[in-house]
């Protein structure tokens, strides 16, 4: 019974921590003129928290199936700013060991696939709780070609 009530103050916590971050993100991104706005994310279950909480968890589906689309030429310096104001609360600094999303550094992905989970994050996954973020096109374009550059 101790241990149940452990794991469930621990999982409180992580999901107290999930949503600081979110609104800490999306306070930031609000207050900058060119970041976009930043959306709480939601809470996962404990199973869903544990696997993904480790960092480094991988995409939800194979690289090669991942569908694309038309993204225009992006800005990767710019796109820095666009992925640290809404995306690296969950993906972590430079895509890496993120906290509820997975690590993107290294994954391969090319810009349009990045664009396509960034406008239909359910398309990928039905069960994902990343939010639709409210990014104009230059922003997408810019955090597409950041997220594809990353090593």
């Amino acid at each position: 019974m101790k241990r149940w009530i452990a794991l469930l103050a621990v999982m409180l916590a992580v999901a107290f921590s999930v949503s600081a971050c979110s609104k800490s993100s999306q306070e930031t991104s609000t207050s900058s003129d060119n970041a976009g706005q930043a959306t709480a994310a939601s809470t996962e279950t404990s199973e869903n928290m544990s696997s993904e909480s480790t960092g480094g968890s991988k995409l939800p589906i194979p690289l090669a199936k991942l569908p694309s689309q038309k993204v225009a030429a992006g800005n990767a310096s710019a796109g820095t700013q666009v992925f640290a104001a809404n995306c690296a609360s969950c993906h972590g600094e430079g895509g890496k060991n993120g906290t509820v999303g997975p690590t993107l550094a290294g994954a391969g992905l090319k810009a349009g696939q990045v664009a396509y989970m960034v406008r239909n994050p359910q398309g990928v996954d039905k069960d994902s709780s990343m939010p639709k973020l409210p990014l104009t096109d230059k922003q997408l374009a810019d955090v597409a070609a950041y997220v594809a550059s990353l090593k």
